[in-house]
């Protein structure tokens, strides 16, 4: 039987050039949403589309009511739920961007240990709470995590993992790939905005963003973006717990335990 990734292969789809008139682009937190939000922000005004999102200032993502002569694109809608008021729009097609949920907990112990600002609204709490996770080893944060979430990652993930995915509207792309294989992450996600000729635009677009996922120096934040990188990171029997913990997410998106 085929697998989801092989039903929603940006390498094997054959769409048309068709245009939607909506398109929602679904990604958790640490799985690359600021470069989604950019590099959908652009594509939107370039292909005349309303863009939605809560990085917008002001946030307008929760007020989206698509004018029906106008297209839209929401970027990036942090959950795999689908939204009531886009499922009663026609003419839709969602992109559904995953990762690594073991890369994504690892990210999330440097980000909120270390590389997220804590200034701001919350501020004493935030730097309370970086204290308490500088103060613990990753293997620890990553093990104790649903302690610290009212919605554990699993459950986050627990749409897509019992979604059967309809390949006409939807597609299933991979943060991996937009690391590693930039051009080919691109000549998926722009299918649905209707390029003439897809080749050229998708050519344009990798070279414009060329330089985004190369590593930087030793020490910085961005070293996280290498997949696989929770390996390095934590210790055997923690990866086993984890591959526990995951394990329908493992299986459905063919991630190597």
């Amino acid at each position: 039987m085929s697998s989801v990734l092989e039903k929603t292969s940006i390498d094997q789809q054959s769409r048309s050039r068709k245009q939607w008139q909506g398109i929602a682009v679904h990604a958790l937190h640490k799985s690359g949403t600021m470069f989604l939000y950019r590099f959908f922000k652009r594509l939107a005004a370039e292909r005349q589309y309303h863009l939605f999102s809560a990085n917008n200032e002001p946030s307008n993502e929760l007020t989206v009511v698509p004018p029906a002569d106008s297209r839209f694109c929401c970027c990036p809608l942090r959950t795999f739920e689908t939204n009531t008021t886009l499922a009663d729009t026609s003419n839709l097609f969602r992109i559904y961007h995953v990762r690594d949920p073991r890369d994504m907990l690892v990210s999330e112990y440097f980000s909120f240990g270390w590389s997220h600002p804590a200034e701001g609204a919350g501020g004493n709490e935030l730097v309370q709470r970086r204290k308490e996770i500088q103060e613990m080893s990753i293997d620890d944060y990553v093990l104790n995590q649903p302690e610290f979430s009212s919605w554990p990652l699993e459950e986050k993930f627990r749409p897509l993992v019992e979604k059967k995915f309809n390949s006409a509207t939807e597609m299933l792309v991979k943060y991996e790939t937009m690391v590693t294989r930039f051009p080919v992450w691109v000549a998926g996600v722009i299918q649905p905005f209707g390029f003439r000729i897809p080749r050229i635009a998708a050519t344009r677009l990798a070279w414009k963003y060329r330089n985004e996922f190369r590593p930087a120096g030793k020490g910085t934040h961005k070293r996280a973006i290498t997949p696989g990188d929770f390996r390095k990171q934590l210790r055997p029997d923690t990866i086993a717990t984890l591959n526990n913990r995951f394990a329908e997410v493992l299986e459905k998106f063919e991630y190597a335990c």
